[in-house]
């Protein structure tokens, strides 16, 4: 069977969260403080992109 729009953003929350997860990793082992600043913007970007996300599957079960 064939995903609908509900299903890719669904798969798309899913890897955003492992993304969040891999990052978090990287941030207890990070030892230059440059490079710490630099995953912390990342993981603030994934974060936001798993907040809409989640409004968009909001509002796809709504429909």
């Amino acid at each position: 069977m064939q995903k609908n729009a509900r299903g890719f953003v669904q798969e798309s929350y899913s890897a955003l969260t492992n993304a969040r997860e891999n990052l978090q990793q990287a941030l207890n082992t990070v030892e230059k403080n440059e490079n710490r600043g630099q995953i912390e913007d990342s993981l603030r970007a994934v974060e936001d992109a798993l907040q809409q996300c989640n409004q968009t599957v909001e509002r796809l079960e709504q429909a």
